[in-house]
């Protein structure tokens, strides 16, 4: 029978051995719930008996019971969830409250904070919760999932494996039985798991297990968590075409339900991991871009850049690089470089000319921020590229001669690969009589793939493979539009895109190749190297 937690009138402490595990179970339940709430003057009748027990008292009778293996496995997932969330939520409301007596959180934080308390209990849980996985059900692999990764601790098992493989191994396993709560836990353990450690490989079949997961559960996500989660498939490389065209086909059919929750920052996330992972779906953008503009006026410049970039990185020209431009300008002020750059990338490639924007403010803006901070390479490389623009194709002043300089020098520094097909290309043409010269450094400070003369005229030749496509549509990049329009604009040449399709459908067949650079470049079909007298020169 279930003994009943007594307080000692006269000492004033609960008897420790009267507590069972449902005990410890409520107490640091209630406990979460009070100190996340912030409820400190409002105790429950529960929470008045755990102001009375001592706290070092309350975590040596939890260590205690758990050596006696006295707890099932349901209670040892609410227990180390409820001391998870006590733990996380006095990390950030206790972090810089100075301690008073009789303090109940002042004094669990000066104790449960401490990394030896912390890794004592959580080792325990650990090697308890492994012994008794035969117990478990979706809904403890969450909460055990999410604790873990929220206090960043990960036990080690001495057998090779860690805790959090074996748990998440386990979800995986089970595949099914999840709802909404389960999936979004595992997700925001998943997230707070990939920020600290973006390489832990052996969690990715979890990440694919969430991945499919989240489709089902789209509408029923807190948009954070939903955004987040996203972002974290992109980035560590957890995109499968067919997974992220489902979601956006979910979100899209459940737009007015899910977007309209959506605040600047999750609209922005949302945007910029489908533009990461070059993924096509213009109804989509379709759909952000209307839910930004009428929440513009609550974006950071952070989220600002986000979004504006991942439009311009899609090449989806929209009323959102119209109707930011205010929100832009007033956020100039407090904007790093780095944010600016890409702001004014976005612009240039879109070709939306914004005046009022684009001015002497915005120019000394920049110049200033420069000299208070050191912009990085990427960050000049953008802003040559947005003075190209402003100074070549807008005929308006840009940045002074020593910024330029410095802008075009780091613009012109990056490494260049020539891939195996482009120089394929160039032996084709120099096939046909056409020698080229390849890696041009252009006056723009472009580098064109091959130059050709052709009749007295100079063409470039662009070798584009799939890196400069959206995803495997034959949509190009945003970077890819602004090269081939600054290049023919300013440089003066006309630019020829090979594509890489067109290549690869002809890749076996030297004459055929040869036939389609001539017809590019305008020159007469006569003297190309069939198949047949190839393979006749060859024996």
């Amino acid at each position: 029978a279930k003994t009943t937690t007594s307080v000692d009138s006269s000492t004033n402490t609960l008897h420790l051995f009267d507590m069972d595990p449902s005990d410890i179970v409520s107490m640091w339940n209630e406990l979460s719930i009070q100190i996340a709430e912030g409820e400190g003057n409002s105790w429950t009748e529960r929470a008045h008996n755990i102001n009375q027990l001592k706290c070092r008292d309350l975590i040596q009778v939890t260590t205690l019971k758990l050596k006696l293996s006295l707890f099932s496995m349901e209670q040892l997932s609410q227990t180390i969830f409820s001391i998870a969330l006590v733990a996380t939520s006095l990390l950030t409301r206790c972090r810089y409250r100075a301690s008073r007596d009789g303090d109940l959180e002042a004094s669990l934080r000066d104790l449960l904070l401490q990394r030896k308390t912390m890794e004592d209990i959580f080792n325990l849980v650990a090697h308890e919760t492994v012994d008794k996985l035969y117990q478990s059900d979706p809904h403890n692999l969450s909460n055990l999932a999410y604790a873990y990764a929220s206090i960043g601790f990960t036990p080690s098992l001495g057998d090779g494996q860690d805790f959090l493989e074996v748990i998440t191994a386990k979800v995986v396993e089970f595949n099914s039985g999840y709802n909404a709560d389960d999936i979004s836990l595992m997700l925001r353990a998943y997230v707070t798991t990939s920020n600290s450690n973006p390489n832990l490989l052996s969690l990715r079949p979890f990440g694919w297990f969430l991945a499919d997961h989240v489709v089902a559960f789209v509408d029923e996500l807190h948009p954070q968590v939903l955004s987040e989660s996203v972002w974290v498939f992109a980035v560590l490389g957890l995109y499968r075409k067919k997974l992220f065209k489902r979601l956006a086909d979910r979100i899209v059919g459940l737009a007015s339900d899910i977007l309209a929750r959506f605040t600047p920052g999750n609209l922005s996330i949302l945007a910029r991991a489908y533009a990461h992972c070059k993924c096509h779906h213009q109804e989509l953008f379709k759909l952000v871009a209307p839910a930004a503009i009428r929440l513009k006026d609550e974006f950071t410049s952070h989220h600002v850049t986000n979004l504006l970039w991942a439009f311009a990185a899609m090449g989806i020209e929209e009323q959102i690089f119209v109707s930011f431009a205010p929100i832009v300008m007033a956020l100039l002020d407090t904007a790093t470089i780095h944010h600016i750059s890409i702001i004014a990338w976005s612009y240039a490639v879109m070709n939306v000319d914004v005046p009022d924007l684009f001015n002497s403010y915005f120019v000394n803006q920049v110049m200033l921020k420069c000299e208070l901070t050191s912009a990085g390479q990427k960050s000049l490389s953008r802003l040559h590229q947005w003075n190209l623009w402003q100074t070549k194709e807008k005929m308006r002043p840009g940045l002074q001669s020593r910024l330029q300089n410095k802008c075009y020098s780091s613009f012109i520094y990056t490494e260049i690969h020539s891939s195996f097909l482009q120089s394929e290309v160039a032996l084709t043409l120099s096939s046909i009589g056409i020698v080229p010269e390849e890696e041009v450094l252009m006056d723009s400070g472009y580098s064109v793939d091959a130059l050709v003369t052709v009749d007295g005229k100079t063409i470039g030749i662009e070798v584009d493979g799939p890196s400069h496509f959206i995803g495997e549509s034959k949509s190009p990049l945003g970077s890819t539009i602004l090269k081939r329009r600054q290049v023919q604009s300013i440089d003066g040449i006309e630019l020829i895109s090979l594509t890489y399709w067109d290549w690869r459908k002809i890749k076996f067949s030297t004459a055929k190749k040869q036939k389609l650079l001539r017809d590019m470049l305008g020159l007469e079909d006569t003297t190309f190297v069939s198949d047949t007298l190839e393979a006749e020169a060859s024996i």
